[in-house]
């Protein structure tokens, strides 16, 4: 998500589909994980735990690791969400964890909670080309798994985790 400067041109930002997601608790968890060695620069891939509660919302969590060396504050955190449906006409969600920040090879991480509910909402929703245009938005309660991603602007590099939803 930051921008990449090369001879004399420079590349926007690439930011996910789908809509922000604003009630957003991030935590510093005030802990590290070290690995022997220096990890290359793609991102590690995050850890999900998905409920649907007795009030039929979707409450996530999400754990990511950042590279101590990547300068990231709490509010430089954000979460993006996207529906649609499988070539087989299965809904999903995925949602991005994004950071304006090139992750850097590194062997110790930061750890951060995300928790938020899902929202439903139209405007992140991206139909599926391959579909009828008239598919319904997905609904939250027809989700089996959710996919959330650690983002990085090149999304080759992101890594994704599928996350089965549970019920309350």
């Amino acid at each position: 998500m930051s921008k990449t400067n090369q001879k004399d041109s420079s590349c926007t930002p690439v930011i996910p589909a789908g809509v922000l997601i604003s009630d957003v608790k991030v935590t510093n968890l005030g802990f590290q994980i070290t690995f022997p060695n220096p990890r290359h620069d793609k991102p590690l891939p995050p850890i999900a735990q998905v409920t649907i509660n007795a009030d039929s919302n979707m409450e996530i969590s999400i754990v990511v690791f950042v590279s101590k060396k990547t300068d990231v504050d709490l509010e430089n955190l954000y979460v993006i969400q996207q529906f649609s449906y499988t070539n087989e006409q299965i809904p999903f969600a995925n949602f991005y964890v994004c950071y304006d920040a090139v992750p850097k090879l590194c062997s110790v991480f930061n750890v951060f909670q995300l928790t938020f509910n899902a929202i439903n909402s139209s405007k992140g929703y991206t139909p599926n080309m391959t579909l009828p245009n008239d598919m319904p938005m997905p609904d939250i309660l027809d989700l089996k798994e959710i996919v959330s991603f650690l983002w990085d602007e090149d999304p080759k590099l992101s890594r994704g985790t599928v996350t089965t939803v549970q019920q309350a």
